[in-house]
């Protein structure tokens, strides 16, 4: 796409130089708008899960809320950063690469205007088309660099979550899952020069009802983005015990570890299971149909069996009788699992 619009940009100004037709520049600047348009106008409709079609396969729930709007305004919160050993430093390297970005266009737009007096057609014509070639392409490779730069402050003064829940009265939402997860990277429906992970896109919905926090890993040197995470020396089991009484949603990454099967286990409680949010990242079911808990494999064959057009088993919730209800999709890209999740934990806090 990158590549398209700089030959459609070139091309509007051979067109300018060499006085080709009016409305040969007139098209080959629209074409250039239309497909900036329609870029933006994907990008917002994908936004949206109404476009996505992320839905319960319960009809009668699909209709409660399916088409409900979130109230999420007023409900998130400021926490308090933590400064880590290098993050004055990371703040600075953002600020550098803004006004480097600042000074490579200034120094673009100079060029071009300064091509106009140069007395040589053929070097004006070459400072005339190479410099917006160059320009784009530095200014993409910082604004990649701003963007990992800016990760890492946000690793670095990320509050753990003792912070995160001293500063925030609501009760927690506790996310479980596999260590390996931390680092498993998403599969957006639009790929991005920083591949965000799995975890980053499903916590965001969870934002809004309070505080996200999880165990994290005993030997990491940063926090990943996404959950408060809280570093348990010993007795973990007895943490994770007491953040399941006290969170009022428990989202669990589904996976086939020692430590998340343990966790699931507890989660056989009917006190606890109403407020479980299971995410299933892949479309391997074995490991669903293993829990062997009460109607999943019932509830599972329906779906499989009873669509035209194959949809995704991306999330579960559950009633206060224990009984699954699936959310599906057509897709399983990271956008479709963060709409999933936050209809699920929408369930979960309105009952």
């Amino acid at each position: 796409m990158e590549a398209l619009l700089g030959l459609l940009f070139l091309a509007f100004i051979v067109s300018m130089w060499l006085g080709a037709p009016e409305w040969v520049s007139e098209l080959i600047w629209i074409v250039f708008l239309t497909i900036i348009g329609i870029g933006f106008l994907f990008l917002i409709l994908n936004r949206f899960s109404l476009f996505r079609r992320v839905r319960f396969s319960d009809p009668e729930l699909n209709r409660c809320y399916r088409w409900s709007f979130p109230r999420f305004w007023g409900r998130s919160r400021k926490y308090r950063s933590t400064r880590r050993p290098g993050s004055f430093k990371a703040g600075l390297r953002v600020w550098g690469l803004w006004l480097l970005v600042f000074a490579l266009l200034a120094t673009t737009a100079i060029t071009m205007v300064a091509s106009f007096d140069v007395e040589h057609k053929w070097v004006s014509m070459a400072m005339l088309l190479g410099t917006p070639v160059i320009g784009l392409g530095l200014l993409f490779r910082l604004f990649t660099a701003g963007q990992k730069a800016r990760r890492d402050v946000q690793r670095l003064t990320a509050p753990e979550a003792e912070n995160a829940l001293e500063q925030d009265e609501r009760s927690p939402v506790l996310l479980l899952r596999a260590f390996r997860m931390d680092e498993a990277n998403a599969d957006p429906a639009i790929p991005g020069d920083i591949p965000l992970t799995f975890e980053e896109f499903i916590v965001k919905p969870l934002k809004q009802y309070g505080p996200v926090v999880a165990i994290g890993r005993p030997t990491e040197e940063l926090p990943p983005l996404g959950a408060h995470r809280e570093y348990v020396a010993d007795d973990w089991q007895g943490r994770v015990k007491e953040l399941l009484q006290l969170a009022q949603t428990i989202v669990v990454i589904l996976d086939n570890t020692p430590g998340l099967q343990w966790e699931l286990e507890q989660l056989r409680d009917p006190e606890l299971m109403h407020k479980l949010l299971l995410v299933v990242p892949t479309e391997d079911l074995n490991g669903l149909k293993s829990l062997g808990w009460s109607g999943i494999d019932q509830a599972i064959g329906v779906i499989e069996d009873g669509t035209e057009n194959k949809r995704y088993i991306l999330a579960l919730v559950f009633s206060e009788d224990g009984d699954p209800y699936y959310i599906t999709g057509p897709r399983n890209n990271a956008e479709y699992y963060r709409d999933a999740v936050q209809l699920g934990s929408r369930y979960i806090c309105d009952n």
